[in-house]
């Protein structure tokens, strides 16, 4: 199995934002819908300290039952061709945006696994009808799993989709689908990070 893994990053953001959060996203086991205001559905199963896991690993994206539509302009098969380059991307936004943490507080070899599951691959149409801005844009939408990795005990199963390219010219599909994934791996730090 081809795993990539990479430090658990704790990074101190202090923000200065125009409303400010009411009350922090829910960590309790439980099932939550637009979790932190963004995250489709987020269903907790076990409370856990992401400070207690020295790294991530990521799996290779499981694109077995993927979703495909065929869209005017674009080929169904460049899509699915397309598919596995998705990973660097999703790793990408998700490594930039893990909160630091302070070297050596977490027991050395204890990691957290991402799964990632992608269930539909919309890219969207490069000619889209009159008034139909949302046609052109790249849609994206997974399921996942974060995983203690030494138990195999899922600690948080989620589900996002992402939009991307509403209004986009000179990107191919590929290119929209990239920098949704880009937007999921943002969505899964920002889940991370609130434990």
């Amino acid at each position: 199995m081809n795993v990539r893994s990479f430090p658990l990053l704790f990074l101190f953001v202090m923000a200065v934002t125009t409303a400010p959060k009411l009350a922090a996203a829910p960590t309790e086991p439980g099932v939550y819908r637009k979790w932190d205001g963004e995250i489709d559905e987020v269903a907790v199963k076990r409370a856990f300290r992401a400070d207690d896991f020295q790294d991530i690993q990521v799996e290779p994206l499981d694109i077995a039952n993927v979703t495909v539509p065929e869209r005017a302009g674009e080929s169904r098969s460049a899509t699915i061709a397309a598919l596995p380059s998705l990973k660097p991307a999703f790793m990408d936004g998700m490594q930039k945006n893990l909160r630091q943490r302070a070297q050596g507080s977490a027991p050395a070899g204890r990691a957290l696994l991402i799964r990632v599951h992608i269930t539909k691959a919309d890219p969207g149409t490069r000619s889209p009808k009159f008034g139909d801005v949302k046609g052109n844009a790249a849609k994206l939408a997974v399921r996942g799993e974060v995983i203690d990795r030494a138990t195999n005990l899922t600690l948080i199963e989620f589900k996002q989709e992402r939009w991307f390219g509403v209004i986009s010219i000179g990107k191919s599909s590929a290119e929209l689908l990239k920098e949704a994934a880009r937007l999921i791996g943002e969505d899964v730090a920002r889940l991370i990070n609130a434990y």
